[in-house]
């Protein structure tokens, strides 16, 4: 029995020791020149041993390995154990530090992360005395020995379940290290503070909610730092066992103030209600997790991480939202909140030990430093930003919106005070006019003395009138004068309520600076009555100065007007020969010269291209008026220097005297210029003096005028339709408007017969406006009968120089364009190219406008005057028509087929699409396809034909149209050949291929 007793005994010690014993560990070599050697990753961890842990020893330099037992600092635990062995293989002692950090953010996880913790209880060696503990908030440290040669196992207890990271350190390595990160997180802190401290400052000098709400993110940031650097446990006494506290609420705070900033700059309470009650309570909730803190900081600091996701989202659709709609603060919150969301996936990643790394966590705290910098840049500019912006959330009342529209429309308040009879308008109004403060907030004979003179009775006897009528409306424009002596207008819109009470009226309304579209009214009239080279009155204003004075001399007011119609001889060749801007400099010239032989009650004007005219009214003298015509002779002979020669010009002078038989301006001018021409016809340079006679030679074509305005009264005035083919296709393309006139006694008179004559008298307008109408609702019926998705019929239009240039011609093409839904481009207005090189500069401008109103361009008669090259590429013309002449010679010998050939691939180039006129045979349309002319017209193709004509035939051909697409309906798709695009399909005769031209190569 007692040998059985003994046996058992020594059976259970054995398995006691077995379970506890664990084998030799390797040792790690401690190098004096390495300053951190990473123990973590090199011990050996044992877990759920008991509170006793027997290990073996590493083999020392002999190769003994011994055992040693460690018991738990606290008896009945079971900590888990950290083991490894530290070899000195050098002949020196070498001393190292054991840091065991309390707290990284690396690994630390979302959800019940590991705060601030003790890391290790206790470091047991295999020999030698316990290490030292050393002083520290931020880690657990040990001061571990090591002799020459000798090789020591240790096992540290550790104090957590999670594994803290273990490093084995040089202490001047380690010192320096914390040396440097001090710096560093010193330099965080004091940013972080300064920006806190100047955004609370922001707050005292502007109270606006944004400040205190972006103050308090960067306070909250600031207690963070301090937790986290190490600095809250040296401002206040409390242990490192207490901190994990205060960075579980340091987080929770972080997160509540980042709601409160959403709230706040986003304006979230000027919101629905509801959503404004749904925020408050969020940010409850998340301050509520700061008191969590207190009793459970894992769980506050869990919350408080998980919770930025959801801070993320919300944000984030919030920002863009309200970007979107507009808001001034949205769109500049996207920058800072988009650094903020990549800074909180970072975050992330280094939470769940994703990265890691001193560098990574650095630069996670540079991060939020820069976000803060960010957020106070932002919210700066709103600082002292003056007026207050206008809101964009929840319904405004119409109180507020009435004062944002006032706001919105830079009008000033104006108040009468007809009891007082004062005056008060808004501070604005004398910050514009550069008076002091109160200047006219006074009574109403003050306030006149500010207003210009001749306003000043206007003004009092409306305000009188609205005190007879006891109300009424006020709608008066007046001139204030500014400290510089300067005058500014004002538009006034008041009202006056009605009152029984006289002293109880009030006129109240606003005023609004006028001063620039005044002076736009001013400069348009000017321009509609000047010449805009010369700068000298046109010939509306020439033809209104002398109606009036004809008008004055019949009743024996004024002295009888005297008009000279000066026309320069040959001045086109001078624009030929030096070009448009030498022209228009040497006009320039003779204006200011002819302006220096006139008294201010006589007028000069330009009436256009090189004609002057001057209405004398100062001279009654036969002799002196005769002297001044020939003064302005010998001044227009004066030469000119350009390019250094001497120029000479000289004019054609009509002079006619008012003699009681002109009963209008116009047949007073015409007068003046019979006598002009003349003296051309009897050579340049000369004067000639109108007599009766010459009106007896003109009189012939008096009642031809008045006849052709009754035509148009009658409706004699007909409108024929020539067609225009596409020559690749022979593919009717579109018409051109021809005028004919249906005289009852001369016949059918063509538009070259009676439209100078229409253009002389002014008819021109009228007529052509008539022709526009008549043209483009006939175009609209055409698109009804044979409508075209592609390539719409065109109707082409000749405009003259009177239309092109009279100022409302851009707006009644407009409105009748709009008027008739025709596609676009099925109006095309032919200028000729003499007419646009009258005033090239202004031609430009209004084909420009033309054009971008949807009608299309052509410049017809090409190559039969004199053209600019440099403009031709600036006219927005789509078209170029060739004349007739060029067509008619293209078979005869000589450089004309050059000339048409250039001129064709002179538009290509330019971009623009030809149109031969003139076309008369079969060889002539086959020759201009072969050059690539792309359009053709002229009696090979049809002949002009009335309206009722063209409607017969486009009905004839939709007709046609439909029966082939019928056929080929029917048609099995495998036998159907390619056919040409429907349409009108002009079929010319076969002919014989065309013999090579002269000279051309084929």
């Amino acid at each position: 029995m007692p040998l059985a007793a003994l046996a058992g005994a020594i059976l259970f010690i054995v398995a006691v020791f077995a379970s506890g014993l664990a084998n030799a560990i390797e040792a790690i070599p401690v190098d004096p020149d390495e300053p951190k050697i990473d123990i973590t990753a090199k011990g050996e961890l044992y877990e759920g041993r008991g509170d006793r842990l027997q290990i073996e020893t590493a083999p020392g330099p002999d190769g003994y390995i011994g055992r040693m037992a460690v018991g738990a600092s606290i008896p009945g635990t079971n900590p888990s154990w950290l083991v490894f062995a530290l070899s000195n293989p050098t002949p020196e002692r070498i001393v190292r530090w054991l840091v065991a950090p309390r707290y990284s953010l690396v690994n630390s996880r979302v959800f019940w992360p590991q705060l601030d913790a003790p890391r290790i209880t206790a470091v047991t060696p295999s020999l030698g005395f316990r290490p030292e503990p050393l002083k520290s908030d931020r880690a657990d440290m040990y001061r571990l020995n090591l002799e020459p040669g000798q090789t020591v196992t240790f096992a540290a207890e550790l104090g957590s379940p999670q594994v803290p990271t273990l490093h084995l350190w040089d202490p001047n390595a380690y010192q320096a290290k914390q040396q440097d990160r001090m710096l560093f997180n010193g330099v965080l802190l004091g940013i972080t503070g300064l920006l806190a401290i100047f955004l609370t400052a922001i707050f005292a000098a502007n109270h606006r909610a944004i400040f205190p709400a972006t103050a308090l993110v960067a306070w909250v940031a600031l207690i963070y730092f301090c937790v986290h650097f190490g600095f809250w446990n040296k401002l206040f006494p409390i242990g490192p066992d207490r901190t994990s506290f205060y960075r579980a609420a340091a987080e929770a705070g972080l997160a509540a103030s980042l709601v409160l900033f959403l709230y706040t700059f986003l304006r979230i309470g000027l919101w629905h209600g509801w959503i404004r009650t749904l925020f408050w309570g969020w940010i409850a909730v998340q301050s509520a997790l700061i008191v969590v803190a207190i009793i459970d900081p894992r769980l506050a600091s869990g919350l408080a991480r998980a919770s930025m996701l959801l801070i993320a989202g919300v944000g984030t659709g919030l920002v863009t939202y309200f970007a979107l709609r507009g808001q001034d603060r949205a769109l500049s919150l996207i920058p800072s909140w988009m650094l903020l969301i990549v800074w909180l996936f970072g975050a992330a990643l280094v939470v769940l030990g994703k990265l890691s790394g001193d560098i990574v966590v650095a630069g996670l705290v540079s991060g939020l430093v820069l976000i803060l910098v960010l957020l106070g840049f932002t919210v700066t500019q709103f600082a002292f930003r003056s007026g207050v912006a206008p809101l964009e959330l929840g319904p405004i009342s119409q109180v507020q919106m009435k004062s944002l529209a006032v706001d919105g429309s830079g009008a000033h308040t104006f108040q009468w005070n007809a009891a007082r009879d004062t005056i008060t308008v808004a501070g604005d109004v004398e910050m514009e006019l550069g008076l002091d403060p109160g200047s006219l907030n006074v009574p109403v004979e003050e306030f006149l003395q500010h207003m210009h003179a001749s306003d000043r009775e206007r003004f009092r006897l409306m305000l009188w009138s609205l005190q007879e009528k006891l109300g009424g409306e006020l709608q008066v424009d007046f001139r204030l004068r500014r400290q510089d002596g300067t005058y500014l207008w004002y538009d006034l819109r008041a009202h006056a309520a009605p009152s029984e009470n006289e002293r109880l009226l009030r006129c109240v309304g606003l005023m609004r600076d006028v001063t620039n579209l005044k002076r736009a009214q001013e400069r348009l009239l000017h321009d509609a009555v000047h010449d805009s080279l010369t700068g000298l009155p046109n010939r509306e204003l020439f033809m209104d100065r002398l109606q009036g004075a004809l008008t004055r001399a019949c009743e024996g007011q004024t002295n009888r007007p005297t008009v000279l119609f000066i026309d320069i001889d040959r001045f086109k060749n001078v624009n030929k020969s030096f070009g448009l801007v030498i022209g228009d400099s040497m006009l320039l010239t003779l204006g200011r010269r002819l302006g220096r032989h006139l008294n201010p009650q006589d007028t000069l004007a330009r009436l256009g291209g090189d004609q002057f005219a001057i209405l004398l009214i100062s001279e009654t003298d036969p002799h002196q008026v005769a002297t001044l015509a020939e003064r302005v002779r010998r001044a227009l002979r004066t030469p000119m220097k350009i390019s250094a020669k001497e120029i000479i010009l000289t004019a054609s002078i009509g002079l006619v005297v008012h003699d009681g038989r002109q009963a209008t301006a116009q047949d007073m001018l015409r007068e003046g210029e019979i006598a002009m021409l003349r003296a051309k016809r009897a050579g340049a340079d000369r004067i000639e003096i109108f007599t009766p006679s010459m009106r007896d030679e003109d009189e012939s074509r008096l009642p031809l005028e008045s006849e052709l305005r009754l035509a148009l009264e009658r409706q004699q005035i007909s409108i024929l339709y020539q067609p225009i083919t596409r020559l690749s296709s022979n593919q009717l393309a579109g018409f051109e408007a021809l005028l004919r006139w249906d005289h009852p006694t001369h016949g059918r008179l063509a538009a070259e017969d009676f439209i100078p004559l229409a253009e002389e008298s002014g008819l021109i307008v009228e007529l052509g406006s008539y022709v526009l109408g008549q043209a483009l609702e006939e175009a609209g019926r055409w698109h009804k009968v044979l409508p075209r998705e592609r390539d719409p019929l065109f109707v082409s239009v000749n405009v003259s120089s009177r239309q092109i240039f009279r100022q409302d011609m851009v707006q009644e093409i407009r409105l009748l364009l709009a008027r008739e839904t025709v596609p676009k481009g099925t109006l095309k207005l032919e200028i000729t190219e003499s007419l646009a090189m009258e005033n090239p500069e202004r031609a430009v401008e209004i084909l420009t406008w033309l054009k971008s109103f949807g009608a299309s361009l052509a410049l017809d008669d090409f190559g039969t005057g004199y053209c600019s090259l440099s403009y031709l590429h600036r006219f927005p013309c789509d078209t170029i028509k060739v004349d007739r002449s060029l067509v008619r010679d293209s078979g005869l010998n000589g450089q004309t087929p050059f000339v048409l050939r250039s001129i064709i691939t002179l538009a290509h180039e330019l971009g623009k699409e030809v149109v031969a006129e003139g076309v008369e045979t079969a060889a002539d349309a086959s020759y201009l396809r072969s050059i690539g002319c792309e359009f053709g017209q002229g009696y090979y193709y049809g002949e002009p034909m009335s309206a009722k004509d063209v409607g017969t035939l486009l009905a004839a051909l939709a007709s046609h149209r439909k029966r082939r697409e019928r056929e080929r309906a029917r048609t099995p798709a495998a036998s159907v050949m390619p056919q040409a695009p429907s349409g009108l399909e002009v079929k010319a005769p076969a002919q014989a291929p065309l013999p090579a031209l002269p000279g051309i190569n084929q």
